[in-house]
């Protein structure tokens, strides 16, 4: 909690941006996958990133070592939480309200391990190119609005739309404006936390 010591962000401010991975919260998004140790008595084999695909981001602090493994059918990222979880892994499953999705992610591992041609990610937790289009769109007209801008500014910049350029009565009752401005709200939906409906999967 932020009030305690916590971070109220789904990705730590505090880690500086750049061609590393994006290392989200676990609690927010169940494509983070948490390994910890096993109990002993299981004869478990050790964990190997490059077995399930390629490594782009491989870091540690005192806490956790963080991986994440990229392919053409999307990301997936690995938290190991205990010293032992590389030699003996276990799978941690929160039993919280977004179960069902990393149960989801679990099995595409363990038949990654298993040598199978699945994707990292169920369909759910991946977004599709026309969401992917739309995610930009929302955050070119949120970057557009922090810089003072209006909707004529959305609908020129964003929209591409020659109607930014009518007179104030016809820009009214435009398509244009009526575009920009549910552009608007949504983006400040997206940025004022609508973001981690799409981390769970909604």
């Amino acid at each position: 909690m932020p009030d305690d010591g916590g971070c109220a962000f789904a990705y730590d401010p505090d880690i500086p941006t750049g061609h590393n991975a994006v290392l989200w919260r676990p609690e927010v998004f169940p494509g983070v996958l948490l390994l910890t140790a096993a109990a002993s008595g299981f004869a478990t084999a050790s964990f190997s990133a490059a077995s399930i695909g390629p490594v782009f981001d491989d870091r540690a602090d005192a806490e956790s070592r963080e991986i994440a493994i990229r392919d053409s059918s999307g990301e997936l990222y690995v938290s190991l939480r205990h010293d032992e979880a590389g030699s003996r892994p276990a799978i941690l499953l929160p039993l919280d309200d977004m179960i069902e999705p990393r149960l989801d992610v679990a099995v595409s591992l363990v038949r990654r391990l298993c040598q199978k041609h699945v994707d990292l990610l169920p369909a759910s937790l991946r977004l599709t190119p026309l969401q992917k289009a739309r995610l930009i769109q929302l955050l070119h007209t949120f970057d557009i609005l922090r810089d003072g801008g209006a909707p004529r500014d959305v609908a020129s910049e964003v929209l591409n739309s020659d109607q930014a350029r009518l007179p104030s009565v016809e820009w009214k009752d435009s398509a244009a404006r009526r575009k920009a401005t549910r552009l608007i709200q949504d983006a400040k939906v997206l940025v004022e936390r609508g973001y981690l409906k799409l981390l769970r999967g909604d």
